[in-house]
């Protein structure tokens, strides 16, 4: 018998794709409203003989980019965003897919419901070229905005998943994943000094080391909890080991100046000071 063997980057992507097609249909079913409502609008002012026939019509065109979604999430899934440089010819070629069975399955939907529900028969015009341009400017905005919707989620999970594993790293192993100039690293949690904000980044100095990862400090304070040193939020932008405080130097208005057993000194603020003050 053959295990299953569930991945968890799939899995990831497949609790993504769920919660995107819930938020995407809720879109979709808000846009098929508003459009319908806006253009039977037009046809009622211009005297049209069916002012009705928008919901048809954008009930098909709906319907039908609804179930042509399983087609992107499957590109996506081949041909990942993150590696543009191939999947970008890929996916290009897949907007010309998209668009042509958009616009056959609705016509075909439009010409089997419009005589039933209007008594008239559908016309697209599949002779003028102008006209199948004028629907992939449309379905090409409309691919491009649903792989952007659906890999954005992915991406989410994707980092929510990260989250979990350098959470667990932490608490079991005491140590910090950080991801520095697309490369991981692997740093023992007594092993770091202090860390800074900078930016997007943050500044985690070792003794051997200083590494530059893509992190928030509040990110970096719950994993050192979790790894059980002593490290504290001593300021808004700085996070300080107390074993390496040697000396605190009050700067007046209860702000402080940490001065480490490294030489470096670390500013202080009186709204954390009950946090380091606890430590030494």
């Amino acid at each position: 018998m053959t295990e299953d063997i569930r991945h968890p980057e799939l899995e990831a992507d497949r609790r993504a794709d769920r919660r995107t097609y819930l938020y995407f249909g809720c879109f979709l079913f808000a846009s098929f409203i508003v459009l319908s409502m806006s253009d039977q609008h037009d046809l009622r002012r211009a005297g049209a003989a069916y002012p009705d026939l928008p919901w048809l019509s954008q009930a098909t065109s709906h319907l039908v980019v609804f179930a042509l979604t399983p087609f992107i999430t499957f590109m996506l899934s081949r041909y990942p965003l993150s590696a543009w440089r191939r999947s970008l010819p890929m996916h290009l070629a897949a907007t010309v897919v998209f668009s042509a069975v958009h616009i056959v399955a609705m016509v075909a939907l439009r010409k089997l419901l419009t005589p039933l529900v209007f008594g008239v028969p559908y016309d697209f015009g599949f002779a003028d070229p102008s006209v199948w341009l004028y629907e992939f400017r449309k379905d090409l905005l409309t691919y491009a905005l649903i792989a952007a919707l659906f890999a954005m989620n992915r991406l989410a999970e994707q980092r929510g998943l990260e989250a979990k594993a350098a959470q667990a790293e932490a608490s079991e192993r005491h140590r910090l994943t950080l991801k520095s100039g697309g490369r991981t690293f692997f740093v023992d949690a007594g092993d770091i000094i202090r860390v800074r904000a900078a930016s997007n980044y943050v500044e985690v100095v070792t003794p051997g080391r200083t590494y530059l990862a893509r992190a928030t400090l509040s990110e970096l304070e719950k994993l050192l909890e979790s790894a059980g040193g002593r490290h504290v939020r001593v300021h808004r932008s700085h996070i300080v080991d107390t074993n390496h405080i040697r000396e605190i130097i009050p700067t007046g208005e209860g702000d402080v100046t940490l001065v480490l057993d490294t030489g470096e000194e670390v500013p202080g603020s009186r709204r954390y000071r009950d946090r380091y003050d606890a430590r030494t």
